[in-house]
């Protein structure tokens, strides 16, 4: 009878041993706060460039005050977050579309311009070049003299940050651009194929802490590095030249990633120099056209919300001066905004 006891206990121990490291594995994935909404349920955010927040619905929202040029938002459970420049040259961000001022005593008077927001449990991070500052601390990045960060330059997994962008590299005298990511602050040049003379980091989704996926583009082709081992995509007007090539022929200005599948949404240009949105699903490119007459158009954002993928796109004809974006959930328009110009959108 000891005995059985002894192992039954013993069944006890390693079955909430069990449960125990399901949780804990479980929580180590980057997901939502809260459990996946129903599509009823859910709200969509576009915020434009200049601080207004609409709905799926095409709703206001909230204006953010004193916001002169708005970067990107986020979300974190049921609240929303955005970064940009202030008016009065503050330094924080927009809460739910009420201003928080960052108390950081900066060294050097610099201009404040953000580039980028993040956040993992109470800390919020912004790049704000040359420094990325996590709630009141700075953190500048190393070797910054000549970095240009990415207009979605930064982000965060389970607190490990990233920055991406593209810089000239010691290593090259012509003073060609290399794709540029930082690790916790620490810079890196990304690969590039032998031959290749210029590369930009445009966009960057990063998960489970030490995973990211990053698109941009390697000598004018759209291009894609998957734990920092690049791919270069293929586009549906090939040129017979494609290294040195004098203007881009297609450019990765998001990512994201879904039951397994690569999203990479940005733009190539036809045989007429036509600016096409295009969204590139573990490499294979496919437009993203309304049908509207436009003379360009781009991916903007792409994101995905559990089984779903969200994008945004922007449709402009230069001959009337009219634009349009589109809302988009898996390969359908939702909704569109006439005459606005997107900075990006969340899923709340």
């Amino acid at each position: 009878m000891v005995q059985l006891t002894r192992i039954k206990h013993i069944l006890y121990y390693c079955f909430y041993a069990a449960v125990a490291l399901f949780l804990l594995s479980s929580c180590e994935h980057d997901e939502p706060g809260n459990p996946i909404k129903p599509v009823d349920e859910r709200t969509v955010l576009v915020l434009t460039r200049d601080g207004y927040v609409l709905d799926q619905n095409g709703e206001l929202v909230a204006q953010l005050p004193n916001c002169q040029f708005a970067a990107e938002i986020i979300s974190d459970g049921e609240d929303f977050f955005a970064s940009g420049t202030h008016s009065k040259g503050r330094v924080g961000y927009w809460k739910n579309g009420k201003w928080n001022t960052l108390h950081v005593d900066f060294i050097d008077d610099v201009d404040h311009w953000t580039y980028g927001i993040g956040k993992w449990d109470y800390y919020i991070y912004l790049l704000d070049i040359p420094n990325v500052l996590k709630n009141s601390g700075i953190f500048p990045l190393e070797d910054f003299h000549d970095f240009i960060p990415a207009s979605h330059a930064l982000a965060v997994s389970e607190g490990k940050c990233y920055v991406i962008g593209y810089a000239f590299s010691d290593d090259d005298p012509d003073g060609h651009y290399m794709p540029v990511l930082y690790t916790n602050y620490k810079k890196e040049f990304l690969p590039m194929p032998k031959g290749a003379k210029t590369g930009e980091c445009h966009a960057i989704y990063a998960y489970d802490r030490d995973h990211t996926i990053i698109g941009g583009f390697i000598d004018a082709m759209p291009a894609v590095w998957v734990e920092k081992q690049y791919e270069i995509y293929p586009v549906s007007y090939p040129r017979e030249t494609l290294n040195n090539h004098e203007y881009l022929i297609g450019c990765v200005e998001s990512v994201a990633k879904c039951n397994g599948h690569i999203y990479a949404a940005g733009f190539e240009y036809d045989y007429s120099n036509k600016s096409m949105a295009t969204l590139w699903t573990d490499g294979a490119p496919a437009h993203f056209l309304s049908g509207w007459e436009c003379t360009s158009s781009q991916a903007i954002e792409i994101l995905s919300y559990g089984d779903d993928v969200y994008m945004l796109t922007t449709e402009y004809n230069n001959e009337t001066d009219e634009s349009r974006t589109h809302l988009w959930m898996n390969g359908r328009i939702i909704m569109t905004y006439d005459d606005v110009s997107p900075a990006g959108f969340t899923v709340l």
